[in-house]
């Protein structure tokens, strides 16, 4: 038997440049660490670990940002669906880790 074994991909992110001006008005994507501390209810520090870079939504696969013409500092934020900057942030920042916090691994 004859069997291909391929690397599952993944389609890339749609963006539009229009969903960035959204995320700025809405969900104060590139605000300041302190404008988004103040808006989570949490102090600057753990705010300014808050990026782009570790959020659930980040996109920065290889593939994708070769086709959507973006750098490495850049990723698709697949929330929002625009390009995003990794060291940048918005209200609807989110980890998957986070859902787990609260259980007992002990």
């Amino acid at each position: 038997m004859n069997m291909k074994i391929g690397l599952m991909v993944g389609a890339i992110p749609d963006v539009d440049p229009k969903n960035k001006k959204r995320a700025t008005e809405y969900w104060m994507y590139g605000a300041t660490p302190e404008e988004l501390a103040k808006a989570w209810g949490i102090d600057k520090g753990m705010a300014e670990l808050k990026k782009c870079t570790n959020c659930e939504y980040f996109d920065n696969r290889k593939y994708t940002l070769k086709a959507l013409g973006a750098d490495a500092t850049m990723g698709a934020c697949t929330k929002f669906k625009f390009v995003c900057s990794g060291e940048a942030a918005c209200q609807a920042w989110d980890c998957v880790s986070e859902k787990w916090e609260d259980e007992d691994y002990g």
